[in-house]
């Protein structure tokens, strides 16, 4: 029965490729006007040589023809441009009703009048009368009464004419019989039943509402971390944002410390368990979880997770959170627990806002650092960066780690000279090579690195600095602070680097001015600018519009 399944890697890789081909062909034609031409009549000849059951009732306002309203689809989380999710050439509402049809029928059923305790799982029961109705298609005949399904785990009842059972079969959710006529309430039957549509075996990653981007995070959720919208894998690492983010914080919390209840706490960010005797089903894959879950307490920040007024659990983060959570989806969805972590919080209590894994070379600064993006106030104010902004071109990376790493790609890309070789230098950037007879080994990794330096030299500036090779291993690591057993712990004057090098050398380097039409940052405004006002076309942010 609880069959809470989602393709929603297949619906992502079908809305690329909707959204590849309307950037073509708005390059192609050199105007946004193709974006008129609609995804969603797309979808509908996917389904072309399907053929319709005669039960299989129209419904208004269902833009992509799979006979969910535009409102239920929206209401249950679903694709309203997409007739066919899963691709499996049926109607996504045909589908679901057929379904929920075999899931009442595999229900329990309970007598009121039989003095039997009110089961603890989903149940139905009949109400049955005298006189039969007859289908306005087939002419067969039920009985006039109705099939009550209750779930008393989430105080759902659902009353469903008996004759809208046979119309599920035939997978509608419409009706229409001499006596009774009308649909039935497709949200509140699938939350009852607790069914999503059947998909893939192992795919937790469930599409959130609001969501254009389809990263799995919300607009306000993005607009609350400082996220982008309508970008949905902005550090290129092709994986969505959310995706990345669920799997990176379920990382961080289950390698934080645990605190057992007696001696003093720890004074770093902790974790304590809410251990509960008893498990619950995870709706995916079947796992059973432990009910319970875990307290997390920020003693610097004061802060702790969940707050008491959290509506997944005010006292705990379930371990069934967790578990969604390392499969890449913020919502869960189980016996107990159904809903959404509150990502924002937990992510402050936590102290990350960038979903990179950490690296230990990435050593930790002595001075102010106020945007905490390992570049100190001083040398951002020297060097011209924003000590306000930790991510300041918003590819999710702190400025610190990504200048290290290209400022790193930078030198070990110049053109190495030899003073002694009779050549003259080159006009442009260049280095020096001054290795010696002898090894500089990482405290962080062991790595064994040559003893000696580069000289980068830039002679239009007439200006030098020297580069230990120890310390292009640890940029190569995203620090500019290094620690080896020859050069011992330091820092590179990075305001001179970045001026010696010229920083930003290449479009996308930290510091990159864009002009003001580059919509897709490739330092030029071109027709590929257009698409990408194609590819957002008609689309609306009021909240009064839907869409």
């Amino acid at each position: 029965m609880k069959r809470l399944r989602r393709a929603h890697q297949r619906q992502l890789r079908k809305q690329a490729k909707r959204r590849k081909k309307l950037k073509q062909r708005a390059v192609a034609a050199g105007t946004a006007a193709v974006i008129t031409l609609g995804v969603a009549a797309a979808g509908n000849r996917a389904l072309a040589q399907y053929t319709p059951d005669p039960h299989e009732l129209p419904v208004s306002q269902d833009a992509d023809g799979d006979l969910l309203t535009d409102a239920e689809e929206t209401a249950i989380n679903s694709d309203v441009s997409d007739p066919d999710q899963n691709d499996n050439l049926v109607p996504d509402g045909v589908e679901l009703a057929k379904l929920c049809a075999a899931d009442i029928n595999d229900l329990p059923t309970w007598d009121p009048q039989s003095g039997d305790p009110e089961p603890n799982e989903t149940y139905k029961w009949y109400i049955l009368t005298f006189g039969l109705e007859t289908c306005d298609i087939c002419g067969q005949q039920f009985n006039m009464g109705s099939v009550v399904v209750v779930n008393p785990n989430r105080s759902l009842t659902v009353n469903c004419p008996i004759i809208s059972m046979h119309y599920m079969e035939h997978g509608s959710y419409s009706y229409a019989g001499s006596t009774n006529k009308g649909r039935l309430d497709v949200p509140t039957l699938l939350k009852a039943l607790e069914l999503r549509l059947s998909c893939g075996p192992d795919d937790h990653q469930l599409p959130v509402p609001e969501d254009p981007d389809a990263d799995l995070l919300a607009n306000k959720e993005e607009f609350a971390i400082g996220y982008r919208p309508f970008d949905d894998d902005q550090n290129e690492n092709e994986i969505p944002d959310g995706v990345e983010l669920a799997k990176r914080l379920a990382a961080d919390v289950n390698d934080l410390p645990q605190w057992y209840g007696f001696g003093d706490p720890p004074k770093e960010t902790y974790k304590y368990e809410h251990a509960l005797d008893g498990t619950e089903k995870c709706h995916v894959c079947g796992d059973d979880i432990h009910m319970g879950g875990w307290g997390i307490i920020n003693p610097k920040l004061g802060l702790k997770y969940p707050s008491y007024y959290d509506p997944l659990n005010e006292t705990f983060l379930p371990d069934l959170a967790l578990h969604y959570m390392e499969h890449g989806s913020f919502d869960c969805y189980g016996g107990i627990h159904n809903g959404r972590v509150n990502l924002q919080r937990l992510m402050r209590v936590l102290e990350r806002r960038f979903p990179h894994d950490p690296n230990e070379h990435q050593l930790p600064l002595d001075a102010n650092d106020l945007d905490n993006d390992l570049l100190s106030d001083s040398e951002e104010l020297a060097a011209g960066y924003n000590l306000y902004e930790p991510d300041q071109d918003e590819d999710l990376t702190p400025d610190g780690i990504e200048l290290a790493r290209q400022c790193g790609e930078v030198i070990e890309a110049l053109p190495v000279h030899d003073p002694s070789g009779g050549d003259p230098p080159p006009e442009q950037t260049y280095k020096v090579n001054y290795f010696q007879r002898g090894l500089e080994q990482c405290e962080i990794c062991g790595a064994m690195r040559n003893m000696g330096w580069w000289q980068v030299i830039n002679p239009k500036l007439e200006m030098s600095i020297d580069v230990p090779d120890i310390v292009c291993h640890y940029m190569g690591h995203g620090s500019f602070s290094y620690a080896g057993d020859v050069h011992g712990k330091g820092r590179i004057d990075i305001p001179l680097l970045v001026k010696i090098l010229e920083m930003p050398r290449r479009c996308g380097d930290l510091g990159t001015i864009y002009l003001p039409g580059d919509l897709n940052q490739d330092c030029s405004e071109n027709f590929k600018d257009i698409a990408e006002v194609a590819d957002k076309w008609l689309e609306s942010t009021d909240p009064k519009q839907d869409g």
